[in-house]
């Protein structure tokens, strides 16, 4: 059975750096095959990168979303390094613990409004298969991972990569394979309801069971380039913090993220810097006493709509604050 023989059992690692990095070739290892026997030829969806070092030579195909002895789903993609370089993935698309895996992309029903995340086995592995090591210069691979099926009369789903715009509307298919005797955790499968978005202010706000994100529009927030708040960005943040107060939050968490305009050794620091300028804020005017915030900076990592238009990339400008109701 191919999918219990080529699943893939990963230890525990060190915190994950940055999301893929560009190898400059010297001696290249050997180049991967292009299409292994069994991958799906068909190209349902493809997306390029958005926040790796190799930017849109990375390429991220989906060949296949297909029902498996209708308790399982199993995604399979492609992965292609257009770059001169050979590229190391590590955790560009995978969870911490399970490098060189898809196992972070996700799953979103858009009836339910509910977002699927990929099988672990009970020993803590992912249901899923990983890559050999760095993908050679001009190389393609084939990733699979198996989620819980969504419910039977649903016909697409989207798919959600933190290396690439989402991939909507993908078609779910069936397959005839099986999947026997796996010992697996139980399903995750997360609420994912949008409440809100004002486009005037440029900003959003979402729902996942007990947990609020509000995204707020950076070019709202700042001016080009700057970590300052404007004048506006206060009033915007009173309401946030009414928010807060009125929660059972205790911890605050803020990210900042950007488009894909320039390089993240610039985009990085500057989005940690306009997190710490929202907190700064926020902790002024929160009055409870029991709060604590933690905030990162993403660079362009994340993106929630495409960096191919003026309007996605807007959108790609944002600091979130997320906290529990």
């Amino acid at each position: 059975m191919l999918l219990l023989s080529s699943g893939c059992v990963v230890g525990p690692e060190e915190t994950p750096e940055d999301p893929g990095e560009a190898i400059p070739d010297s001696e290249p290892p050997e180049a991967a095959t292009q299409h292994p026997e069994g991958d799906h030829e068909k190209v349902l969806a493809s997306s390029a990168s958005t926040s790796t070092d190799i930017g849109s030579d990375l390429k991220i195909d989906i060949h296949a979303l297909e029902r498996v002895d209708k308790d399982f789903l199993r995604l399979s993609i492609g992965v292609t390094n257009n770059s001169d370089s050979t590229f190391n993935l590590r955790y560009g698309l995978a969870r911490i613990g399970a490098p060189l895996t898809a196992s972070e992309v996700t799953l979103v029903d858009g009836v339910k409004q509910q977002r699927y995340l990929s099988y672990k086995l009970r020993d803590g592995s992912c249901f899923c298969n990983a890559l050999d090591g760095p993908l050679a210069s001009g190389s393609s691979e084939t990733l699979w991972v198996i989620y819980p099926a969504p419910p039977e009369n649903l016909d697409t789903m989207t798919v959600v990569t933190p290396l690439t715009a989402p991939m909507m509307d993908i078609p779910i298919s069936d397959s005839s394979e099986s999947i026997e005797n796996v010992d697996l955790t139980e399903p995750e499968i997360i609420d994912f309801i949008g409440i809100s978005d004002d486009t005037e202010n440029q900003t959003g706000r979402t729902e996942a069971g007990e947990q609020v994100s509000i995204i707020l529009s950076s070019d709202v927030l700042f001016e080009t380039n700057s970590s300052d708040l404007n004048s506006h960005a206060q009033e915007i943040l009173e309401q946030v913090a009414q928010e807060i107060d009125d929660a059972s939050a205790s911890t605050i968490f803020i990210d900042g993220y950007a488009d894909n305009t320039g390089n993240d050794s610039i985009n990085i620091p500057l989005s940690k810097e306009r997190t710490d300028s929202v907190e700064s804020v926020l902790a002024n005017l929160i009055t409870r006493d029991d709060i604590s915030f933690e905030s990162e900076g993403h660079g362009s990592a994340d993106p929630i709509a495409s960096n191919d238009t003026e309007e996605g990339r807007e959108r790609n400008r944002r600091v979130t604050v997320t906290f529990e109701k």
